[in-house]
């Protein structure tokens, strides 16, 4: 399984798209912030998930963000949260050098 240590267990990463069109850097920032504290308020709650990160992508006026959960309704509820866009949830597979493959 591919997801940071920090990861709540058995978590999987989800990557949430938002394509935001008044989206820019500070309001961008302001949105990663407020999705680290909602994930810490849920992961308070008995819900371990966490924000692994954002990109914005200032030109296309998207945001893609990692969320690393047990399921995929636990990072929509995060998102639900903090009161954000999404138009697409779906599960991710991190790739980082030297990580096993884990499909057959």
């Amino acid at each position: 399984m591919n997801r940071p240590d920090s990861a709540p267990p058995e978590s999987r990463t989800f990557l949430v798209e938002r394509y935001w069109p008044d989206i820019d850097e500070p309001r961008a920032r302001a949105l990663a912030a407020s999705l680290g504290r909602a994930a810490e308020a849920m992961t308070a709650e008995g819900i371990a998930i966490e924000h692994v990160g954002s990109i914005l992508m200032p030109r296309d006026r998207v945001v893609f963000s990692l969320i690393a959960a047990a399921d995929e309704a636990s990072a929509r509820q995060l998102t639900a949260r903090v009161e954000a866009p999404a138009d697409r949830i779906a599960l991710a597979i991190r790739l980082t050098e030297g990580d096993p493959c884990t499909e057959s």
